[in-house]
Parts: C-alpha cells; sequence; structure tokens
C-alpha cells in the first residue's frame, strides 16, 4: 500500500465505501492483508434526472479503495460507464461489458477482501516506494456479496434463488505508478439503491390475440437515451415464449431496426421503422405502430410523444395506443351481515336488487357482472347488478374453491385448491372449462387473479417447502379460441418468487405490478432488505405485504403480526394504488401512507377490489 496519502484525499476515498453503503468484512477465500473498511448505509437517493456522474480513480488509491471507487462508478450509467473504465487497465478498458450481467444485492452487505500483493517494492525501501506502485505488481481483491436479483441484457428481472451470491476475484496490476483492474468480469454489481438510481421499469407492449388490449412485457433498463432504441428492438423482436400463445406482434419475425432509426430529442421520440415492412398489411402496420408508441410510452417525460414513420414516410394515427393501468377505480365489495355490500369511505352500503343467497363467499365483481361462492365454496353463482329478475343457477365446481376473479371477456376463473394441472373457467352462460395449466400439477392452489387485459393470469399457488418453487407467484399468459373460450395457461418455468416461504393470495396493482401478502424466507436476500418489523412478523410466521414491480419487491409492511391477516385486495384507480388486508376475525386494514390502519368499527369478510 502505497504512503504518504495526505489526511484529505484519504477521507474523501473512504467516503466512497460510505456511498456504497457496503459491508467489507473479512473472507477465508484469499487470505487477507489489508485492513478492514466499514461504509454506511444510504440515508436517501438523489432524484433522477439529477444523477452526479461519479469520480474517476484518485491518484495513490489502495488496492481497496480502488475497487471501491470502481463500484461506485457503476453508477455512471452516461457515455458508456466512462468513469468506470478509467479504473480499468489499458488492455481491459475498451472490452469490458458491464451490461452483460446485472447483480443486484442488499444494502451494506458488500464484502471485500484484499489478497498478497506480488512484485511490490520490500517494506522500507522508501525510495522505491515514492515511485508508486511498479509496472509488473499485482494483488488479488474478492468481492462478494449475497445476490437479491440478477437482470440480464434484455431487461428481465429474475429473483435469485434463496441463498445465491456473486463471488469475483479482481486482479489489480501496477500500471503507470497506480493500481488499475486488469481482469473485471462483464458484471454490474449493484446495491438495491443504486440500482434504483440506474434502472427504471419500462415495458415491451404487444397486442391481446382475443382483444385490441395492448400487453406489457416488463424490463428494467438503464435509465439513458439508449433505452428507447432497445425497446423498439424487443418490439421487433416478438414475445416471450411463455407470453407468446397470448399476444401477437406486429413485426414479422427477423425484423431489425437499421442503425439510427431512433432519434430521441427535446422529449420527442421518432422511430423510423424499415423499408422491409412496406409489404406489410395495413393492418400489421397499425398493430406495430401501436405496440411501438405504448411502448415508448413507458419513458415517461423523456418521450412525452412518439412519432413513427415508415422509410421516412409518415403513418396514418393508429388510434389510441396506452397500456391499461389494470385494476379498476369502483369501491371494494365485501361480505358482512350474510350479504355482499360495498365499502365506500370506511363504510359498509348495500347492494341494491341483489337476492339473499345463502352463506355467500369471496364475491367478485366486474362491471354489472357479480360473482360469489356459495354451497360451502363449492358452487359458483352469477349475478346481474340492477337487473332484479331471477338469477341463474349456481354452477358447481368442485370443492374447496380458491376466490374467483372475471375477466373483461365475462369468465369468472376459480379452481379447487388441490390442483390436478388446471385452473376452472366458467362461462357467461355457466360453461365449465377446465384450463390446462401443467405446472400446477401437485400443488395447491392459493389463489387467481385476470388481469384487466384479459391475456394474462395472477396464480398463486404453494408446492414442498424448502424448494425454489415452494411459492410461486406467476403471470401466466391465457391463450383462448377465436371466440374467447380459454384454452391453456402458459408461465416462465423459472420460480418466480423463490423468497418467499408462505403466501395467502396475490392481485394486480398496475400493468406491471402486483403486491403478494406473504412471508419470506429467514435469512434469505430479500428479508435483508425489509424492515425490522417484517423480518420479525416473518420470524413469527405471520406475512407482510409486498409490492413486485416487473419482479422486483419491495416491503410494504402490513398489519401486526397478530393480526391474522388472510386475505389481500387492491387496485389501482383514480391516480393512485389502494390495499386492503382482512383478518380472520373480520377486521380490515387500509394502506394510508405508510401506515397499515384497522377500519373502526367495521366487521366484514373477503374484501375484493373490481376484477
Amino acid at each position: 500500500m502505497a504512503e504518504g496519502r495526505s489526511p484529505g484525499r484519504r477521507s474523501v476515498l473512504l467516503a466512497l465505501a460510505g456511498v456504497l453503503g457496503g459491508a467489507v468484512t473479512g473472507c477465508a477465500h484469499i487470505p487477507g492483508t489489508g485492513p478492514v473498511r466499514t461504509g454506511g448505509a444510504v440515508e436517501a437517493e438523489d432524484e433522477r434526472g439529477y444523477r452526479v456522474q461519479p469520480p474517476g480513480p484518485v491518484p495513490g488509491a489502495s488496492p481497496a479503495e480502488l475497487v471501491l471507487g470502481f463500484l461506485l462508478a457503476g453508477i455512471g450509467v452516461d457515455d458508456d460507464f466512462e468513469a468506470a473504465r478509467e479504473f480499468l487497465s489499458s488492455a481491459r478498458r475498451s472490452s469490458w461489458r458491464p451490461t452483460a450481467r446485472t447483480a443486484v444485492h442488499p444494502v451494506a452487505t458488500l464484502e471485500l477482501q484484499v489478497g498478497e500483493a506480488t512484485g511490490q517494492p520490500a517494506a522500507g525501501d522508501d525510495a522505491a516506494q515514492a515511485t508508486g506502485v511498479p509496472d509488473g505488481a499485482s494483488v488479488p481483491v474478492r468481492v462478494g456479496a449475497p445476490v437479491l436479483a440478477e437482470v440480464d441484457p434484455t431487461g428481465r428481472y429474475r429473483s435469485a434463488p434463496v441463498g445465491e451470491r456473486v463471488d469475483v476475484v479482481l486482479t489489480l496490476v501496477g500500471e503507470g505508478g497506480q493500481w488499475r483492474i486488469s481482469d473485471a468480469p462483464d458484471l454490474l454489481l449493484l446495491d438495491e439503491s443504486r440500482f434504483g438510481r440506474v434502472f427504471s421499469l419500462r415495458a415491451v407492449a404487444f397486442t391481446s390475440r382475443s382483444s385490441d388490449a395492448l400487453v406489457p412485457d416488463p424490463r428494467w433498463l438503464l435509465d439513458r437515451t439508449a433505452a428507447a432504441t432497445t425497446l423498439v428492438e424487443q418490439v421487433l423482436e416478438g414475445p416471450p415464449a411463455w407470453l407468446a400463445p397470448a399476444v401477437s406482434s406486429g413485426a414479422p419475425s427477423g425484423t431489425e431496426l437499421p442503425t439510427g432509426s431512433v432519434v430521441v430529442s427535446a422529449g420527442t421520440a421518432t422511430v423510423d421503422l424499415p423499408a422491409s415492412l412496406q409489404r406489410e398489411r395495413t393492418s400489421q402496420l397499425k398493430e406495430l405502430q401501436r405496440q411501438v408508441v405504448a411502448t415508448l410510452g413507458t419513458l415517461g417525460s423523456s418521450a412525452t410523444q412518439v412519432q413513427v414513420t415508415l422509410d421516412g414516410g409518415e403513418l396514418p394515427s393508429a388510434g389510441s395506443a396506452t397500456l391499461d393501468a389494470g385494476g379498476g377505480d369502483g369501491l371494494p365489495v365485501v361480505v358482512a351481515d350474510g350479504a355482499v355490500q360495498r365499502l365506500a369511505g370506511g363504510q359498509l352500503v348495500p347492494v341494491e336488487g341483489l337476492p339473499a343467497l345463502p352463506d355467500p363467499q369471496d364475491p367478485a365483481v366486474l362491471g354489472d357482472q357479480l360473482v360469489v361462492l356459495v354451497a360451502g365454496r363449492t358452487h359458483v353463482q352469477r349475478l346481474v347488478l340492477g337487473d332484479g329478475g331471477e338469477p341463474a343457477a349456481a354452477v358447481p365446481v368442485g370443492d374447496e374453491l380458491v376466490p374467483p376473479s372475471l375477466d373483461p371477456l365475462g369468465w369468472a376463473w376459480t379452481t379447487p385448491a388441490s390442483s390436478a394441472g388446471t385452473v376452472t373457467a366458467v362461462g357467461p352462460q355457466g360453461e365449465l372449462v377446465a384450463v390446462p395449466a401443467a405446472w400446477l400439477a401437485g400443488r395447491r392452489v392459493v389463489g387467481v387473479r385476470a388481469a384487466a387485459d384479459g391475456a394474462r393470469l395472477l396464480v398463486t399457488s404453494t408446492g414442498a417447502a424448502g424448494q425454489p418453487d415452494a411459492v410461486r407467484v406467476d403471470v401466466a399468459a391465457v391463450s383462448r379460441s377465436g371466440s374467447g373460450t380459454p384454452q391453456a395457461l402458459t408461465t416462465d418455468a423459472t420460480p418466480p418468487t423463490p423468497w418467499l416461504a408462505a403466501a395467502q393470495g396475490a392481485v394486480w396493482l398496475g400493468s406491471t405490478s402486483i403486491a403478494v401478502l406473504g412471508a419470506v424466507v429467514p435469512g434469505c436476500a430479500q428479508a435483508a432488505s425489509a424492515t425490522e418489523a417484517t423480518r420479525a412478523a416473518a420470524q413469527a410466521g405471520a406475512p407482510a405485504v409486498w409490492q413486485i414491480d416487473g419482479g422486483r419487491a419491495t416491503d410494504l409492511g402490513g398489519p401486526e403480526p397478530g393480526a391474522g391477516a388472510v386475505r389481500l385486495a387492491g387496485a389501482t384507480g383514480t391516480g393512485r394504488q389502494s390495499l386492503l388486508v382482512g383478518g380472520a376475525d373480520g377486521r380490515i386494514w387500509s394502506r394510508e401512507g405508510s401506515r397499515w390502519l384497522a377500519l373502526a368499527g367495521l366487521v366484514a369478510q373477503d374484501p375484493s377490489y373490481p376484477g
């Protein structure tokens, strides 16, 4: 380690560790010779749009300080990570590909260990040490952390299995009298706070095969101008295999985007589609145009307007091109005093015109359609609000049905909790369809929830404890016949929520956001990022509410552990998210700001928002 650094320079370098929020601890993999340095947790994030370009390496930095500075510079996404590349050796600088893989770890969990240096001047050789780090000197530095998730080059966010870690060894070499990193892996390692500063959730839009609804495929992309080009390329690439049965793309297979075809300037994104598309049908071009406009609409303020041309020529307007936010802004329904009632302003409001039903449970409403479970949760009863006529006979479905959900095509989804690999859909005329869902065979279904686009179904299920798929909260694609009858459910094979130990259900909060009522696996990476109250609740087996945005989970807390939370209701409407938690004893809690408040004087069961 070089000597003679001034106190001011040393304080700047140590401040880098604090900004990283990394706990630099010992490790047995490499013999340690350097001191242990610990950084503090980040108190607050900078507002997006005011990102500060990180500094390059400081002359005289030690191996530990250089590596910490390099990791911090990973937030400098502008100019192709120019600041981070300054920490690399001249031989590695241009070939480093940081976006090949992104690993996210909890704040304050970074580990760093410096190994034995070779080729350094002997201790006490002041003259040699004064010249800096000699060429040919080298030192290994191990960097490790528990992994929350990884993001692939296409922006897909994958939660890591419990216990997964990233451990890499960086070799530092002497170059020009300074330490530089000669073999940095093609990896961006960010803590959760830094990830949220430089990555943003976007969505690639495709078209539902059963309607003209646009269906989003969420992606986490670096917050930079190049994101617009990446999104258009992903539209042209088409949907992932699991989603493809439910959606279509206006782009023929193999369509490529010429260089420079996407330009973002002064809040307007201009996309020039390739000339090869001129031979496509007008309807297909309109479909592709809608998909591109809706996709780039997720860029927010950086692209408030989108213009699509074809080989430089203008295209006529394709009509509305926005992603449905999901949910609805209608009032939730509950069961109280043996009847289905609405919940308005913390008060129960009777639903006019409903006939008396024997022991109704788990109501679901959408528009003028209402379905409830009756006969001990074995039959589905459909009612038309305001109709006043005699209701159709209840449809027998099976034992121990999960709460139903209505999709925009009028199908009610439910299924027996013990699954044989199907989910039941009950049609508007009472027709029953056992919709194949192969991954559910032998599992226990906890809940289902239809998306507002009609092309996706949220399915929560449990399997063998201790496995990566012990609790799955899957977004499944719904393929349908030409008449809209559901035919199959498909989903990604990768376990989406390996960090959950239990779940009471999940609901949509938006087109790419869901909420889950569940408990995390004690000691997992998500538990490290949770609040102390949530970790304590998980130890006691009590659930909390987690919001999952495109795969990324955020702890929202929940009612006290003794509340007996068993039901979650949620929706996005009128510009804000609404969440309710129902307790086994009939109490209902509403999320207000960051707190969960019990609705005073109210006893009701089975809260549910429209859908």
